[in-house]
């Protein structure tokens, strides 16, 4: 019996890596194959597998991977099946229907290049942090729920009338919230792996498939790493500990002794493996700006805690930090702000700061603010 198992196992073995032969290439890399039919243009994508996905992100590990196949031009998008090897095999069909640019009569000649031009692929895959809850669970504590709900609802509470516009309104809006709660849990569990493309050539259409479709081989693309989009520009540019876009503001006073300088905190970006980094540390990020003059804090804003993650948002009229000072002693004014956490052993951890004044590399933004009283100016601050 022991024999008659591995020899199925090495068979299982041998038809997995038939499928996953991918490039030879031992980055990770993904694999998928298309059919069209010339005449109605429809498309077909096979997704076919990946090959040496990562399995770590920080301290967790991935419980499986799915794919996203996106079609431009078009709005139509699908998402595979969770697998949960790190070499995973999917072998699942999604149909799209091709837009071509350039709409011509039909002939008994169809011109593939122009059919298919302007097209490309985009497959992003995901890790997924933690196995999703079966819906039979989900069903029964809700059915759970209800029944305690119902009994406890008929022993203590007497028939309610009709629900009004109000109460309505409000039920709509926890269902609302909790949707959101829900998805937002979702988008935590998930990591992006990264994303491949592929533009299409009509050269590869050379298999005679059946019904009249038309095929390519086996095509392998390598798995990049996505950023979080920040332009490499001096005021943009992207680093290894994150960005902060800020608005800052200068209030000029009639006397000059009650001038104001102002700071917002609008937004926090960072890259995929920041966040990865951010994530070790098991425990919630902090972000702290302070108003000093002549090396003294005299007032400061601070975020209410919040776990890793490449985007982050703040309403403007609450993260909003504002000092008093004589016009004479705008020189000895300066703006510290610092990204932060406490660890389980009460230990503070900066894991970014920048500094804003006339001497840092802002110092140009900071002149020109005092030079436009009342005018915000909204830029990046780079975490060092």
């Amino acid at each position: 019996m022991a024999f008659s198992l591995n020899k199925l196992k090495n068979i299982l073995n041998g038809s997995r890596e038939g499928q996953l032969a991918g490039s030879g290439s031992l980055d990770p890399e993904i694999g998928f194959k298309l059919s069209l039919h010339p005449v109605t243009k429809v498309l077909f994508i096979t997704v076919i597998g990946a090959r040496h996905l990562p399995s770590l992100f920080g301290l967790s590990r991935a419980h499986g991977y799915l794919v996203k196949v996106k079609l431009f031009p078009g709005d139509s998008k699908y998402e595979t099946t969770l697998q949960e090897s790190s070499w995973p095999v999917w072998n699942e069909d999604f149909k799209f229907q091709l837009k071509p640019k350039d709409v011509k009569k039909t002939t008994d000649k169809i011109d593939l290049q122009n059919l298919v031009a302007g097209h490309f692929l985009s497959l992003t895959i995901y890790a997924i942090l933690e196995p999703p809850k079966p819906d039979s669970d989900k069903k029964r504590s809700s059915k759970t729920l209800d029944a305690k709900k119902t009994s406890i609802v008929a022993d203590q509470e007497p028939p309610k009338a009709k629900t009004g516009f109000l109460e309505k309104t409000f039920s709509s809006f926890k269902a609302s919230k909790s949707d959101a709660l829900t998805q937002k849990s979702l988008l935590e569990k998930r990591r992006t792996v990264g994303a491949a493309t592929w533009n299409f050539d009509s050269k590869l259409f050379q298999n005679d498939l059946r019904n009249g479709l038309i095929g390519t081989p086996d095509i392998w693309r390598p798995i990049n790493a996505i950023t979080s989009g920040l332009a490499a520009t001096d005021s943009r540019r992207e680093n290894k500990k994150g960005q902060l876009e800020v608005t800052l503001m200068y209030t000029a006073s009639e006397d000059g002794f009650n001038d104001v300088v102002q700071l917002t905190i609008n937004r926090l970006r960072c890259s995929v493996q920041t966040m990865q980094e951010q994530e070790q540390f098991k425990a919630p990020l902090y972000l702290k700006a302070t108003i000093l003059e002549a090396n003294k804090a005299e007032c400061y804003w601070k975020s209410d805690r919040f776990a890793p993650t490449i985007s982050a948002r703040w309403d403007p009229k609450s993260a909003t930090v504002k000092m008093t000072v004589f016009k004479a002693s705008l020189d000895k004014v300066s703006i510290y702000i610092s990204l932060g956490c406490k660890t389980k052993m009460a230990k503070k951890e900066i894991l970014g700061k920048a500094t804003i004044d006339e001497k840092s590399q802002y110092a140009d933004t900071w002149k020109e603010c005092l030079r436009l009283p009342g005018v915000g100016k909204t830029f990046w601050v780079n975490f060092e």
